[in-house]
Formats: C-alpha cells, sequence, structure tokens
C-alpha cells in the first residue's frame, strides 16, 4: 500500500493546467480537477489524502480523500498529523513543496517526502509506472477554452477588445 500525502494547495500552483484552472474558473474549479486527475491515476494498493489550508468542505470522490485545516490551524500542520497517524500502514509518501516547514520535521518511521514537481513528472504524467495516463500531454499547453468566461479571460489577456479599429 502506497499512501499519498499531498499540500493540496502547494501542487495546484506547481502545476501549469491546475493553476490555470484557478484562475479561470477559482480554487474549488482546480481543486474537483486535481481530485478528478487523482481518482483517474489511483491504483488499487494506493490512496490519495490532499489537504487544504481552507475552503468549504471536505469529501472523498473516487478513493481521493480532501479535507481542509481548521480554523486556526495550518495545512501544514495538519499534513505533519496525518503523517504521523498513518505511519505505519504502508509506504508513506508527503507531497509539498514547504520541504522547510513539512519535509524537514516529516523525519523517520518510514515517511518520505516529494516535491511537486516530482510528483507531476512521475506520478501525474507517468501514472506511477503505469502507462501514460490521458493527462499526459506532452506539454504544459492549456485546453482550447470551453465557456464564454474563459474566451472573454484570454481576449482581455491579450488585449483584444472585440471592437474593429
Amino acid at each position: 500500500m502506497v499512501i499519498w500525502i499531498i499540500d493540496g494547495n502547494n501542487l495546484i500552483h506547481a502545476d501549469p493546467r491546475l493553476r490555470q484552472r484557478m484562475v479561470e474558473s477559482g480554487l474549488e474549479s482546480a481543486r474537483k480537477l486535481l481530485d478528478h486527475d487523482l481518482s483517474r491515476l489511483r491504483s488499487s494498493d494506493e490512496q490519495f489524502h490532499v489537504v487544504y489550508d481552507g475552503g468549504t468542505s471536505t469529501r472523498n470522490r473516487g478513493g481521493v480523500s480532501t479535507s481542509i485545516a481548521q480554523h486556526g490551524n495550518s495545512a501544514d500542520d495538519r499534513i505533519l498529523a496525518m503523517a504521523r497517524n498513518k505511519s505505519g500502514q504502508g509506504k508513506l509518501i508527503v507531497v509539498t513543496d514547504d520541504h522547510s516547514d513539512i519535509g524537514a520535521r516529516l523525519g523517520g518511521a518510514g515517511i518520505e517526502w516529494m516535491s511537486c514537481s516530482e510528483f507531476r513528472s512521475s506520478v501525474m504524467r507517468l501514472g506511477t509506472g503505469r502507462s501514460k495516463s490521458a493527462m499526459d500531454d506532452s506539454s504544459d499547453k492549456p485546453p482550447p477554452p470551453r465557456s464564454k468566461n474563459q474566451i472573454d479571460h484570454w481576449l482581455k489577456e491579450f488585449g483584444v477588445t472585440g471592437e474593429e479599429e
């Protein structure tokens, strides 16, 4: 069993596709996309636990559980507590870019640390050693816009006003 504990906010900001979704449609939309992506590549001997700093809900979708750090606590504290509780239940890997805050404090008990970029390249892109997943596109090129809000966002971004000169 491989147990992944993921700093959700770090991963969203580290992944161009998730970051774009956040800009275009909001943080909750990026969170749902991350949940969907993880549930698609999860194998039967893996668990994904995603922890966020704040938000409105927790959910369990397709073998991916998400939780929100309680008021007054950080996601880092929640991740550390969860890692200690899950220690000894299988191979435990914490995914975060906060090495000084989390990675350095994990120490011992078979808990490993992985950066978000390593996770993106070795797990999200390759599906933890399985055949390439549907998430694997050969570039970080974003998908085409799917809504009027997305189209308006990109028109504004590129300075297109829609008025003929």
